[in-house]
């Protein structure tokens, strides 16, 4: 992105759109916009980032400026210093203003709209459920439990959960219990006797619907896990 204005004196608007992830490393740069001073001979200007009365328009320092020379030109880059949460705030509405350094001193302002895109980086948590009973002798297919688990972020696919049995030697349940994909509905498999065990654990793994932004995930969705009590 490469932003071109060449009159100190006229205003301008730009909008960028970034992904939350990427931009929560710190230095990250968003934007940078060149400016010259419109004076022969004295090209300095002088760039501020305005802090605003909000969180959207940079109160906390969300936003900082560094400007340097190129090209004949004084550019402004505007770089992340906090963390970016598109659940937290999705836009921001930056004000950056510029003056030159002639004798009559004029000054510009620009507005930089950043809105921010929702990348996967929430992992889907489970909701708290008290053990739940299954009866002897019910037929194949009853339903014994409802699970639920929830992905805080913002936009689909993003924040679609999937339910799982956990295939593993550990999951004591697996052969016992299936569970319906969509709705975490939980089914028996078999017809239980009480006499021959009187129990059992459920391990059920939630995924959510999208490549994972998250460091080291191998682009595979996000995933929690959850051990159920039944018996």
């Amino acid at each position: 992105m490469k932003y071109h204005n060449k009159n100190v004196h006229n205003a301008t608007v730009y909008q960028v759109f970034i992904g939350a992830s990427p931009a929560s490393r710190p230095t990250f740069q968003v934007f940078f916009l060149p400016v010259s001073s419109g004076i022969d001979n004295n090209p300095t200007v002088f760039y501020r980032l305005m802090p605003g009365s909000t969180a959207q328009t940079n109160k906390h320092h969300t936003f900082y400026l560094q400007q340097r020379p190129e090209n004949g030109f004084t550019w402004a880059d505007i770089k992340v210093n906090h963390p970016l949460d598109y659940e937290t705030i999705k836009e921001y509405n930056l004000t950056i203003r510029v003056e030159n350094n002639g004798a009559q001193q004029l000054a510009s302002e620009a507005t930089v709209y950043i809105q921010l895109e929702d990348v996967n980086d929430e992992i889907p948590l489970f909701t708290e459920r008290e053990q739940e009973t299954v009866l002897e002798g019910e037929p194949i297919g009853t339903k014994v439990t409802q699970v639920n688990a929830i992905d805080k972020d913002g936009t689909f696919p993003n924040n679609q959960v999937y339910y799982y049995v956990v295939e593993s030697s550990r999951n004591e349940g697996k052969d016992f219990f299936e569970i319906n994909k969509e709705t975490g509905e939980v089914f028996t498999k078999i017809v239980f006797d009480r006499e021959k065990q009187g129990a059992y654990a459920l391990e059920v793994e939630a995924r959510d619907g999208a490549p994972s932004a998250r460091p080291n995930s191998d682009s595979n969705p996000n995933s929690g896990e959850c051990l159920h009590g039944l018996g």
